[in-house]
């Protein structure tokens, strides 16, 4: 299986950013929603949007709660910013960032929100891990994807035409038991909103003991603005 190189989708991405709200954001703009409502939040909760793009959907989540967004591509973080502005939602907080590689403090987030986002990345599995680390104990990461088919012909295909798919900035041949390799998330529940859908949402659930803790540590003040949240831990990769 071919993967994605991070520079390359870094730039992809900066150039997707000027059109992707009238294109591929409208195509799968109800199907996010519908992604969202699995997010069952309750006040002062701390949410996780990693690969925020951007940020069709930051308006939809609660002002009762904290949302930090994250994401690679500079150009889809202007766009976030500009609705966070547009909209004042003084409750998002923004930061660049690898996926890969969070900035951010273990065990700080409530739920973890990751749409059309671990199949641009290298390591499905490792963004996986890191998502682990980083949803509290009883918290829930919610997948929005297209995994590849069990249908052997529909999976002969999405696997030929793969070298395609990574040129526009995606795999087309990713499974979900790939992206779960090395995690001890558990699959609560995986679903279509049609079943003509070519796209799933998978919501998983960590050990009710959570990972192993590594050095991570959350740290207070400004990472992306005033009144940031610890949740961030290293202030010199945020941006504002």
């Amino acid at each position: 299986m071919k993967t994605m190189k991070t520079s390359w989708t870094s730039k992809c991405y900066d150039v997707w950013a000027f059109f992707y709200d009238k294109t591929f954001g409208a195509l799968v703009h109800k199907r996010h929603l519908a992604a969202m409502a699995h997010v069952r939040t309750k006040p002062g909760d701390v949410v996780l949007d990693l690969g925020v793009g951007t940020g069709m959907t930051l308006p939809e989540y609660p002002s009762n709660i904290t949302v930090v967004g994250a994401d690679l591509s500079a150009g889809m973080l202007a766009k976030a910013m500009d609705k966070k502005r547009e909209n004042r939602l003084d409750h998002v907080l923004l930061v660049q960032a690898n996926a890969m590689f969070p900035p951010l403090a273990e065990r700080a987030f409530d739920h973890i929100m990751i749409a059309h986002t671990i199949s641009v990345v290298s390591e499905p599995n490792k963004l996986l891990q890191w998502a682990e680390r980083l949803v509290k104990p009883g918290g829930t990461i919610v997948l929005l994807n297209h995994f590849h088919a069990h249908n052997r012909v529909v999976a002969f295909f999405e696997t030929l035409l793969n070298p395609v798919f990574l040129k526009i900035g995606w795999k087309s041949d990713l499974a979900l038991e790939d992206c779960l390799e090395g995690t001890s998330l558990h699959v609560q529940y995986l679903f279509k909103t049609s079943w003509l859908d070519i796209w799933q949402i998978a919501v998983l659930s960590p050990p009710t003991e959570g990972p192993p803790e590594g050095q991570a540590e959350a740290v207070d003040g400004p990472a992306c603005g005033p009144g940031a949240s610890p949740a961030l831990r290293l202030a010199g990769e945020a941006s504002a």
